[in-house]
């Protein structure tokens, strides 16, 4: 485990001095340039070493591999929590703190809640074009298409539009007298920024929507993950996840419902009251200290460190090695 804590990882050239290997390409790159008999070949030295082997999947629609592969430990951004293999993680996505980059931010991880309401944030990417959903699921359906006929590896996806869901989603919310709404719709992702000071300046404004909110929605994007959810987790403030299937990171071992407002994506009419029980549940000092625990958590968790740290403790105590086969 090369780079990430030289203290607690080190990079050895052979296998029996290793307590794990690691596959060094994704899946994805093995199955697009047709290598997957070098993936294979290395499984299997490790395998016959006793050792477990960690793996990954890039992207936003990931790849399927296959049964042979399932005492491989596998970890990926999207995927499906219904359809989750027992060896199967999901990767937070990394990114830089957002609390060194804007520090002022910071001073609402200790600020007591005076509304009344929840306020539950949005600034991105949302739209109720009929025309923008169809062109959606259209290419949703001719892309799913073309991995049922062998022309594409990349997995099928639902067909819906994220964008109308997040801005149903919104409609929602801001319908609702039970909460408070900040929203910033956007037509476009960055609102179309194109050069670095709009960049920046869309970027500032996204984390200041979080900051200044109690909840944020998170609705996925083009794979089955959001990485608004773990930004506003690092902001230090609640996620509520609109749930397309998703899987999340170690679960079910981690229970995330203490930390995030989980509404399946066919119950959109019971968001509002969703949010407003979570929140008169807690109370102004128990929503500051939840939101000062969501901050942990993605520190302690899910950034890229803390992530491998936790993840290879597991690999490593799961007491089951890779099974040598003929």
């Amino acid at each position: 485990m090369y780079g990430i804590f030289p203290e607690e990882f080190r990079l050895v050239d052979n296998l029996p001095e290793s307590d794990l290997a690691v596959l060094p390409m994704t899946w994805n790159h093995y199955m697009r340039q047709g290598q997957c008999s070098q993936s294979a070949r290395f499984i299997e030295l490790a395998r016959q070493a006793m050792k477990p082997v960690l793996s990954y999947i890039s992207g936003d629609e990931g790849v399927t591999v296959r049964s042979a592969f399932d005492d491989v430990f596998v970890v990926r951004p999207s995927g499906q929590l219904s359809r989750r293999r027992p060896r199967q993680f999901a990767q937070p996505v990394f990114f830089d703190d957002p609390l060194k980059r804007y520090p002022a931010q910071a001073s609402g991880l200790v600020t007591a809640a005076v509304s009344a309401r929840p306020t539950v944030g949005f600034c991105g990417q949302a739209s109720v074009s009929a025309a923008r959903a169809a062109t959606d699921i259209v290419r949703t359906a001719c892309r799913n298409l073309l991995y049922r006929i062998g022309l594409r590896r990349e997995e099928p996806q639902p067909l819906f539009s994220s964008a109308l869901l997040r801005a149903r989603a919104m409609k929602v919310l801001a319908e609702s007298p039970l909460v408070e709404t900040r929203f910033i719709p956007r037509a476009q992702y960055r609102g179309g920024a194109a050069s670095p000071e709009a960049r920046e300046a869309t970027t500032r404004e996204f984390y200041q929507n979080i900051a200044q909110s109690d909840y944020t929605l998170c609705v996925r994007g083009g794979g089955n993950f959001s990485k608004r959810f773990y930004e506003t987790l690092a902001m230090g403030r609640i996620p509520v996840m609109i749930d397309t299937d998703c899987l999340l990171p170690f679960e079910p071992e981690l229970d995330w419902a203490k930390f995030i407002v989980r509404v399946p994506r066919q119950r959109l009419h019971s968001l509002p009251k969703a949010v407003a029980d979570h929140f008169a549940g807690l109370g102004n000092s128990a929503l500051v200290e939840l939101k000062s625990a969501c901050r942990r958590l993605w520190e302690e968790e899910l950034t890229f460190g803390g992530f491998h740290r936790h993840l290879i403790r597991i690999i490593l105590t799961s007491g089951s090695p890779p099974v040598t086969r003929c």
